[in-house]
C-alpha cells in the first residue's frame, strides 16, 4: 500500500518520460510514414511522365 501513495512523485516523473518517450517514437513513425509517401509519389509521378513520353513517341 505504500508504494500506491507515493507522496514523492515518482510515478509522475516515470509516466511523464514514458509519455515523451512513446509520444517521439510516434512522431518519428508518423514522420518515416510521411517521407516514404513522398518518395513513392515522386517515383510515380517520374513514370507518369516516361509512360507519357514514350506513348507520345508513338512506340
Amino acid at each position: 500500500m505504500a508504494r500506491i501513495r507515493n507522496e514523492e512523485g515518482i510515478i509522475l516523473v516515470a509516466a511523464l518520460i514514458l509519455l515523451f518517450i512513446v509520444s517521439l517514437f510516434l512522431f518519428t513513425l508518423v514522420s518515416w510514414h510521411s517521407n516514404l509517401y513522398r518518395t513513392f509519389d515522386s517515383i510515380e509521378t517520374y513514370y507518369e511522365k516516361e509512360t507519357k513520353k514514350i506513348m507520345g513517341q508513338g512506340g
